[in-house]
């Protein structure tokens, strides 16, 4: 999957959790978790350039996606410090936001080793090629639409129930 594909394939497993984390803790961390979401869904292909680490390498494991969810536990706390369970929540979606980069590259023919180097164990799906234009658009298109009316409805929502003055 490439750019597009991977923040649209992001921004559609986030979208459901909108209300459900605006109703049992806040707007302000909901909103925390989709922009960790989808800022975080190209973080694996941060090796692309590097020309000493292979392209879906050490980036493309569990371990990888371990390590982003305690930065972004660490990060959300920070950010959202009125609520006690930032560290864990940013730390979910951290861990999500790259496990979900790892589904998109296991449906192409190339896959990934998520375990290496404990294990060699590669999977591929072999759905569709990273490089398929329309699956990309697809997901780019889906997911921006459902994680905007995910927002739109939840402040939409809260907008109603607000007490005013």
């Amino acid at each position: 999957m490439y750019r597009g594909g991977h923040i649209g394939f992001n921004a559609l497993l986030y979208a459901p959790f909108v209300p459900l984390v605006s109703r049992g803790w806040s707007l302000e961390l909901a909103l925390a978790g989709a922009v960790l979401a989808v800022g975080l869904a190209n973080l694996p292909d941060v090796d692309q350039p590097l020309p000493r680490i292979p392209h879906r390498g050490p980036t493309h494991t569990i371990w990888f996606a371990l390590l982003v969810g305690l930065l972004a536990g660490v990060a959300t706390a920070l950010v959202v410090p009125s609520t006690p369970s930032a560290f864990r929540f940013g730390f979910v979606v951290g861990t999500g936001s790259i496990v979900a980069h790892l589904a998109g590259d296991i449906v192409t023919p190339m896959g990934i080793s998520p375990l290496a180097p404990v294990s060699r164990y590669h999977v591929t799906l072999d759905w569709f090629k990273s490089k398929n234009g329309r699956i990309n658009r697809a997901f780019l298109l889906v997911g921006s639409a459902a994680l905007l009316a995910s927002l739109g409805l939840t402040i939409g929502r809260i907008g109603t129930v607000a007490p005013i003055g």
